[in-house]
């Protein structure tokens, strides 16, 4: 094993104030697994990675807190550690790693607390040459820096600096909150949709963390193309509805069905507001928040995707609550605003949260002329309900993943609920072979 640290190729002065939604997430790190059938060349991967953090050298930055309690991230920071490892386990045998044992050993993990208090770097790289000329790229990054978008900004900009193709010209804002506050709509959500923990809440919630998320495991499904295209006919009779629309609503109909004794939850939907709201798409942040969704025991699917795709077409204007959600955190002050919480996170009950990381363009990544084969997120998260939405190997289908207390995983992995769920699937629907055997 060998491991560098890699700086941008230029200085930067620039330091980065933060906004609510990095709030949200200051303890969270976030690890993804790139694969390629190919050995790729680590020397030339690692001097592509300088060129693309000259252009992002938030990646190599360091948290700080300014004399306001306020959160920022110095740019002038220390690097990036880039490890480089061999391993003898097949492509396919490092793939089913990721949903079988965790796949911790394909990353070099970001302690996101430790990271919060500017005491690790914000961003780590693991290269595994595998067997049979296979490689695995192991990136992980705290939240703090940006989003699934900020991810495939740098992503982009590490595969053109490999190609020598010229690099996307990313947009770092010195002021994210002043940014924000003078481009988004004047109106939007009238109430927050961020709160702080009270004390019983933090308690509960740290008991929980030291005992029940533990026992925590994760749900894995594969839905393929055509399997999606016929929910889409049944439950979007009235309206245009969306793959994520359909899935999150078939999701969450089961997700009700598993308790019999809860009779509601929130389910809340990550958003790229970037897209919602005009903003420019290399702008690198947290540019999103969540959409709440009450959830009724016996509510039918295709009810839940309408009220979706209704909430979500109407979230510019009703719905964006970034600006209220600062003030919020602006008036709470510094040491409250560090236990806030979206207002769908409840510790005495879980709460349905489902980002969607698909349609990035994860599988148009290209180092030597290889793109990805496969890509997936290391689901290492401590609370229940926790979900993500990935494109399934090469591009085709959507894998849901999401941590459930043992009762729910018991109830969702019963014969009869996965009958339910995949009752739009039919026999000759084209399954990836690594998700016929993963997903089995």
């Amino acid at each position: 094993m060998s491991t560098q640290l890699i700086k941008p190729l230029g200085a930067s002065k620039l330091e980065i104030r933060c906004n609510a939604g990095d709030a949200i997430v200051a303890n969270l790190a976030i690890h993804f697994v790139f694969f390629f059938e190919r050995r790729l060349e680590t020397a030339a991967l690692a001097r592509a990675f300088a060129h693309a953090l000259t252009s992002l050298p938030i990646f190599a930055g360091r948290m700080v807190t300014d004399h306001h309690g306020r959160m920022r991230i110095r740019c002038e920071g220390q690097g990036v550690p880039f490890t480089c490892v061999s391993s003898d386990r097949t492509l396919d045998d490092a793939i089913r790693s990721t949903t079988q044992d965790s796949g911790g050993w394909l990353v070099d993990a970001v302690n996101g607390a430790a990271a919060r208090w500017g005491l690790g770097p914000l961003c780590k790289v693991r290269v595994t040459h595998l067997g049979h000329d296979a490689t695995a790229i192991g990136f992980s990054w705290h939240h703090v820096i940006g989003d699934m978008q900020t991810l495939m900004i740098f992503m982009n900009a590490w595969a053109a600096a490999a190609a020598g193709l010229p690099i996307g010209a990313p947009l770092l804002v010195e002021d994210r909150v002043a940014y924000l506050d003078e481009r988004l709509p004047a109106d939007g959500a009238r109430e927050p949709g961020v709160r702080c923990l009270g004390a019983a809440e933090l308690a509960r919630s740290a008991l929980y963390l030291a005992r029940g998320a533990r026992k925590q495991r994760t749900l894995s499904l594969y839905f393929a193309d055509d399997e999606i295209a016929r929910m889409r006919d049944a439950y979007g009779s009235r309206m245009w509805l969306s793959a994520n629309d359909v899935v999150c609503a078939h999701l969450s109909e089961a997700l009700m069905n598993a308790d019999p004794a809860v009779d509601g939850r929130t389910l809340a939907i990550a958003v790229n507001v970037r897209g919602r709201c005009g903003l420019d798409p290399m702008l690198v942040g947290n540019i999103i928040t969540t959409l709440n969704i009450y959830l009724r025991r016996g509510e039918a699917a295709g009810t839940i995707a309408e009220r979706i795709r209704h909430t979500v077409d109407h979230f510019a204007d009703e719905h964006c609550d970034m600006r209220i959600n600062q003030q919020f955190l602006d008036d709470a002050g510094a040491w409250r605003a560090a236990w806030c919480v979206s207002t769908a996170f409840d510790p005495a009950r879980w709460n349905p949260l489902i980002t969607n990381v698909g349609g990035f363009g994860v599988y148009r990544i290209r180092f030597e002329d290889t793109f990805t084969s496969y890509c997936t997120l290391l689901m290492k998260l401590p609370v229940a309900g926790l979900g993500v939405l990935m494109d399934g190997a090469d591009g085709h289908g959507l894998v849901f993943q999401m941590a459930l207390p043992p009762r729910e995983i018991q109830a969702m992995s019963s014969a009869a609920v996965q009958e339910h769920l995949h009752r739009f699937r039919n026999q000759g629907d084209d399954i990836p072979r690594l998700h016929r055997e993963i997903h089995a």
